[in-house]
Parts: structure tokens; sequence; C-alpha cells
């Protein structure tokens, strides 16, 4: 399985860098180009990146927030609220293709920076072009002190992910999205365990009406087992979204805890199966900073 998504990972890089001056050189000669805008109305998708960026001038400020589980006393803790996890990230549109920001999660006290790039765009026209094909990378600093008694250097508290994302609007209603990733940590268990892992995300969102949209998700793994027994699931999620101006509200159900792409998506502990479940929202707010 692992050796599988790296040489599709690989050969998806591979073909996309090696078709990028072509594409551009077509683009440029052809006519009545148009772009496809709203693939997605989020720069997320649940927990996963979706392929858009606020563009250029435009600040946004995403607040997220993940309510207890199910199976953890869930009336006693106030339908989960007691032992809620939060996120807040600020990033800016430095051009229409490029975004960069940064975050802090509650969960391990986590403080991240990212960049996204539209590598590039759907378009219909002379030249069409069937996806989008955005370039995303974080960088993750955990900042919760270990408990294991060892004294550890500052470099172990630093994980990885790259991806690339592929989306494609169908229509008017449907938009899916393709992410093959990689995601690095510097500090494993042991020596047998592997510090870098393979992954792709699968995700789609129907539009109900022009405000309101159902989302899903699923991200499959290369490693799902640490040599000490620790075991990882499969991250998924479901959710709706709902538009109100200069807001995008996203209410939804996963069975991840953590909201920094390497915690989610490679060391995922909860399970459907046991009510490892947990309501969730995002709220995005976007202000344009520049005209």
């Amino acid at each position: 399985m692992k050796q599988l998504l790296l040489a599709l990972a690989a050969v998806i890089a591979t073909t996309t860098f090696a078709q990028e001056e072509d594409l551009f050189d077509l683009l440029d000669e052809g006519e009545n180009q148009q772009i496809t805008f709203a693939t997605f109305k989020g720069t997320q998708l649940i927990n996963a990146a979706t392929n858009e960026t606020p563009g250029e001038g435009v600040l946004q400020y995403v607040i997220a927030h993940r309510f207890g589980s199910f199976n953890d006393d869930y009336l006693y803790n106030f339908f989960g609220l007691d032992n809620a996890q939060v996120r807040m990230q600020l990033d800016y549109g430095v051009t229409d293709r490029l975004n960069v920001g940064i975050g802090r999660s509650s969960f391990l006290k986590v403080a991240d920076s990212f960049m996204k790039y539209k590598l590039i765009q759907q378009q219909s026209g002379t030249t069409p072009i069937p996806v989008s094909i955005t370039l995303h990378s974080t960088l993750n600093y955990r900042n919760a002190r270990y408990t294991d008694g060892i004294e550890h250097d500052l470099t172990d508290r630093f994980s990885y992910m790259h991806q690339a994302i592929i989306a494609r609007k169908w229509n008017r209603s449907l938009s899916t999205v393709v992410s093959p990733s990689l995601v690095h940590f510097n500090l494993v268990p042991t020596a047998n365990d592997p510090n870098t892992t393979a992954h792709v995300t699968l995700g789609a969102r129907y539009k109900l009406t022009n405000r309101m949209a159902l989302t899903g998700e699923g991200t499959l793994l290369s490693n799902r087992e640490f040599s000490g027994g620790e075991r990882f699931t499969t991250p998924i999620a479901f959710g709706v979204d709902i538009e109100t101006g200069g807001h995008v509200f996203q209410l939804h159900i996963s069975n991840t805890r953590a909201m920094n792409a390497p915690y989610w998506m490679a060391r995922n502990p909860y399970s459907v199966s046991n009510g490892g479940l947990f309501l969730g929202f995002n709220i995005s707010r976007v202000f344009t900073i520049k005209e």
C-alpha cells in the first residue's frame, strides 16, 4: 500500500511539473479562456484543505472548534464542550494564486504555518483544463511538554505535510477533490516506525441551495500501526456548509480531534465503532485589506 501511494504521488508530481510550462504556453495562445471559480466555498472542506485561496489583498480569519467525543462522558462534559479543542488561523492572499498563513491549536498546543499556491486552474474555452491543482505545505511545531521523561531536542517537535490538491467542479452542484499527501514527523517511537507516510484524501461538496451544501471527506493511510502497538484509523468527516455573506459556517461530525494536518491525517486514534465521534464547526471571515 505504501509503495503504491508513493508511486502515485511521484507520478502526479512528475507529470504536473513536466507539463507546467507547456500548459502555460498553451494558455497564452488560447482565446476565450474562462477560469472556473468557487469550486469550493471555503479554503477548507472540513479538515482537509481545498484548492481555494482568499484572493489577492484578502485577510482571512478562521476559528475551528471540536467538542469532546460521544464516548467520553458526553452529557457530564456538557455535550463535549468541557473537553473541546480550538484552532485559530490567520492567512493572507499575497496574490490571487499565493496564500500564506499561521495558526495555533489547543491540541498539543501546536503552532503552524502554511503556504498554498494555485499551480493550475480549471478552465474552459479554446484550451480547456479539466482540473485545478494547488500545492499546499504546512510546518507544525508541538509546544506541549513531553511526559516520557526523556530530554528532547528542538527538532523533535517539528512535523510537516506536503500535498497536491487536485480539484474539479463538475457542474453548479458537484465539486470533488483528490489530494495525494506526504506527512513527516521528525520524532517517531522507534527506528522501526516510519517518519514519512503517504496519504490520499478524497472529498466532495454537493450544493443544495445558493447558500447551503453537503460535504464529506476521507483519507487513506499507508501506515496504520506503530511497532509498539499504537493503532491509527481512517479519518472521515461529513458536514454542512452555510454561507452568510462574508462568513462561511461549516457544521460537521468526524472521528478526528486534531486539526493540524499531520496529526488528524497520520495519527488519528479514534474509531467510529467505539463512539469516537466529534461534533465541530469551522467559521471563516474575510476582510479586504488591499483593493
